[in-house]
């Protein structure tokens, strides 16, 4: 009798504390969401009454008494833009933008691999591109105006389609251009070289 007697005080004395527990955080948290809940509507209070403040908007200025003013026409405006040298640019000639065009156009491009030399008329061309950031034809000579024969912006394609060579189009120039990274500097190549007598 004694564990009965035990056992259920036992249970009694879990309920009871489990009661207490729970009346005592339910009325904790709801003190918690009342205290947010004052907060937000304390917040909003402000906004509305700051946006009863009445906006004024500034009195119009009164029109001069007399004739009433004319306004130019739109031709005064065009001749006026005109003598101000403005120009306008919508309406620039079919000409124009044919030859920017065809500018375009004929600016050195990046090939793929497969498309070097598939033009029968295009010369195919082989230049090298030292660490010095020179390029030079296949008898090691500088080729002086990079920018019109391969484009300089070419020159940063290196392992787009292979590791060490890049693949050119010049349409102006008809020709293909194979461009292989060499390691070495132009310096040290032209050094190597045997020595040539001039002729």
């Amino acid at each position: 009798m004694r564990k009965a007697t035990g056992f259920v005080m036992f249970v009694l004395g879990a309920v009871v504390g489990s009661v207490a527990t729970w009346q005592y955080t339910k009325k904790k948290y709801e003190q918690i969401a009342q205290e947010e809940i004052d907060s937000v509507k304390e917040i909003f209070s402000r906004r509305e009454s700051a946006a009863d403040v009445e906006i004024t908007a500034p009195e119009p200025q009164t029109a001069k008494i007399g004739k009433p003013e004319e306004k130019p026409d739109i031709s005064e405006y065009a001749a006026r833009l005109e003598r101000e040298g403005y120009t306008n640019y919508s309406n620039a000639s079919a000409g124009e933008k044919k030859e920017e065009q065809e500018a375009m156009e004929m600016k050195p491009y990046v090939i793929s691999p497969e498309e070097f030399g598939e033009f029968e008329d295009y010369e195919r061309i082989s230049l090298s591109y030292y660490a010095d950031q020179i390029l030079a034809d296949e008898d090691d000579e500088k080729v002086e105006d990079a920018d019109n024969v391969v484009g300089l912006e070419s020159l940063t394609h290196f392992g787009e389609f292979e590791d060490d060579s890049v693949f050119v189009r010049n349409d102006r120039l008809k020709c293909d251009y194979e461009i292989l990274l060499d390691q070495r500097t132009y310096s040290d190549v032209i050094k190597q070289r045997p020595h040539q007598t001039e002729v």
